[in-house]
């Protein structure tokens, strides 16, 4: 007898029988568009309402019901082993941002990745700190150091060089927090050294970066609305280009079509994140520990989900495997 798994609200259960399966369906526990089901012999979930026999009467099943595509009515057949990398986009829109399954399973990556996480932000704010620190001595170096020189000329410029410096690597580095927030969602391996691993496509994020601040601010100065709506439509940007190595361009007209009839959610997931990260600084502090992290595996969840749909939450059953590994 098979089993099978099921996912609702982003939320997986089973192991059950084809039975149970079907009583669960027909007394309205499983959405037919909207929540998965899953057997041993499938590449992979698929809308309950796809499965042949699941919502139907029992008398018009399948005589085998652990093989229900099987049935003459069907257009089914069994599909062969999981390949990594099959997996296929869904269209731009096509199942809405669920912002509370996407933090729960921030919560759950973080819970399960804690001590990776954890090394790779103390070597990332050990980088970030080392910059403030050159941004500081930049500071004292132009009020100190310049004897001979206007303090607004050779002050100004050694201050700006030595902000420059630090934003650039600050860029440098969120570029590999990108990568490794990715891996993490997908399955992938992570290593610290991935930090580092991103640098070629520094300039395309710097004139990315450059333009969108541009075209915000514009938003911004039109009466805010237009601002957010533009951040909302283009912000996917950094990610784009980190995990499709898109260019400029392509990078904005990939975001604007990734986020479509998802800007609200968005907005709303921007919303939650602001509040798990004040909890954790009124937990002394401490719980930016956790909050961080959740709040950071959350935004690439979501991204994920944008292009996955509800898979970008699920584990393949009975494993911690995320269904989306080898994407």
């Amino acid at each position: 007898m098979s089993e099978w798994f099921y996912a609702r609200g982003g939320q997986q259960s089973g192991p059950v029988t084809w039975e149970q399966l079907g009583e669960i369906a027909r007394t309205g526990g499983l959405d037919p568009v909207k929540d998965l089901v899953w057997t041993g012999s499938m590449k992979d979930w698929v809308p309950a309402g796809q499965v042949a026999g699941l919502l139907a009467d029992p008398a018009a099943q399948a005589a085998d019901p652990a093989i229900p595509w099987a049935a003459p009515q069907s257009a089914w057949t069994a599909p062969a082993p999981p390949t990594p990398g099959d997996l296929q986009e869904i269209a731009p829109g096509g199942e809405p941002l669920d912002v509370v399954a996407c933090v729960k399973r921030g919560f759950e990556l973080t819970k399960r990745q804690f001590g990776t996480i954890l090394l790779v932000g103390l070597v990332y704010l050990g980088m970030a700190m080392a910059m403030g620190i050159i941004q500081v001595m930049g500071g004292v170096v132009s009020s100190d150091g310049a004897e001979f020189a206007p303090p607004n000329v050779m002050g100004g410029g050694i201050r700006f060089v030595s902000q420059v410096i630090a934003q650039l690597f600050t860029m440098f580095l969120g570029l590999g927090l990108t990568r490794i927030g990715l891996n993490v969602v997908s399955g992938k391996a992570v290593a610290v050294g991935m930090l580092f691993g991103e640098g070629g496509k520094l300039l395309r994020v710097i004139g990315a970066t450059l333009l969108f601040g541009m075209v915000v601010c514009v938003g911004f100065l039109l009466l805010i609305v237009p601002g957010v709506y533009l951040a909302l439509r283009y912000g996917q940007y950094m990610v784009a280009i980190v995990d499709r190595d898109l260019g400029v361009i392509d990078a904005f007209a990939y975001s604007s079509a990734l986020t479509t009839h998802n800007r609200l959610n968005l907005f709303l997931l921007i919303l939650l994140a602001m509040l798990i990260t004040l909890a954790g600084m009124l937990a002394c502090g401490i719980g930016l520990i956790f909050a961080g992290p959740v709040v950071w595996l959350t935004h690439m969840v979501a991204y994920r989900w944008m292009q996955y749909g509800r898979r970008a939450t699920l584990d393949h059953p009975g494993t911690t495997m995320p269904v989306l590994a080898g994407v």
